[in-house]
């Protein structure tokens, strides 16, 4: 038989197709989301796309540290730029996108299945952002443990389907998600200029991190970093290894903002992207399928942009546009990681199936 084609909506006047194979996935699994194909054999064109997927990250990474330590703004100094909050900004702004394209991570079975998903997506959201706003200490805590699985953990899985690299084992795969997250996240958050950092964030999160929890945060980033890293290879895995390695270094010199800023669009964001392209060509990265998703998450990121502007003119002497900005981005991250949480399982089931035909 012949695989037929499907139709999801990606946003106004735009629809993405995704290949449906003429096998199920049965046993009581999960067959709902986006259709569960294998993950492609790469030919010479498409190797090369997925190279420059993922050696644009290390590239940006190297220049931030280079650029950090030229100008003098490491992570070690106890004042931050000014030059790196409108870096951090424009981080948010390429980044927002990525992750107002959940909807391509859910197959409805109509419109009006549809429009119910992004109503709850969105009123979770909503909620999230205010109880941010809100508590915005305890919230802080929780979202950046999210975020270190969510970041980690999409990592791991974006080099499984771009790279045909197999997933370790479950205690491996964990270890190496947890210190992909850590790396990025931790470390330039509890470097000696992240209170200073916080504080143009939002002053009520400056007295986190004190000097004797940001050591031992540090401390036990390294320690699970090196041990992912001799599991990667001794596992011969030396991309994997290498990467985390420039991680870490990234999360070590450069500024906190800056640190941040460029993993999470040239790395993090850049990837999920490529992931979804992959998926909606059912074969390949192709321009057209990343233009697509792209075009999909723009309408959110003029959204995002309103609110937050329409956020710091109602909440004056409470709130920055680099706080507001981040509170929104992190409300949207609860619904997001559990989107995304799903994908990863379905696309993990994927790839354990044989190609067609």
């Amino acid at each position: 038989m012949l695989p037929r084609r499907a139709e999801l909506i990606a946003g106004p006047s735009l629809a993405i197709s995704y290949p449906l194979q003429t096998y199920a996935v049965t046993q009581g699994r999960d067959t709902t989301g986006p259709p569960l194909t294998p993950a492609p054999h790469c030919g010479a064109p498409q190797r090369r796309r997925v190279d420059a997927v993922l050696i644009t990250g290390p590239v940006a990474v190297v220049a931030a540290v280079l650029l950090s330590i030229g100008t003098g703004a490491v992570g070690w100094s106890p004042t931050v730029p000014s030059w790196s909050v409108p870096v951090a900004l424009l981080a948010l702004v390429l980044g927002i996108p990525h992750g107002a394209v959940d909807h391509l991570t859910h197959a409805p079975s109509g419109r009006r299945s549809l429009m119910l998903w992004m109503f709850g997506y969105l009123t979770v959201a909503v909620a999230a952002i205010g109880v941010i706003l809100a508590w915005p200490a305890v919230s802080f805590v929780i979202v950046v443990a999210m975020s270190l699985w969510h970041f980690g953990s999409g990592d791991v899985e974006a080099r499984a389907d771009l790279s045909a690299v197999p997933t370790p084992e479950s205690h491996g795969r964990v270890l190496h998600a947890v210190a992909s997250g850590a790396a990025p996240l931790l470390l330039p958050l509890t470097s000696t200029s992240a209170v200073a950092a916080l504080a143009l964030v939002n002053p009520d999160l400056s007295p986190l991190l004190s000097s004797g929890v940001a050591t031992w945060i540090r401390a036990l980033v390294l320690v699970v970093v090196t041990a992912s890293i001799a599991v990667a290879l001794r596992h011969r895995d030396g991309r994997g290894a290498l990467e985390l390695a420039l991680l870490t270094t990234l999360g070590l010199v450069a500024t906190p903002l800056v640190a941040f800023g460029t993993y999470f669009a040239c790395w993090h964001a850049l990837r999920h992207t490529a992931r979804l392209a992959q998926t909606a060509s059912g074969t390949d990265i192709t321009g057209r399928e990343l233009l697509a998703v792209v075009r999909a998450g723009l309408p959110a990121l003029g959204i995002t942009i309103g609110a937050t502007a329409v956020g710091v003119s109602v909440l004056p002497g409470r709130s920055t546009l680099l706080g507001l900005g981040l509170a929104v981005v992190w409300g949207l991250t609860v619904p997001h990681m559990v989107a995304v949480g799903r994908f990863d399982r379905q696309r993990r089931l994927a790839r354990q199936l044989p190609p067609p035909g």
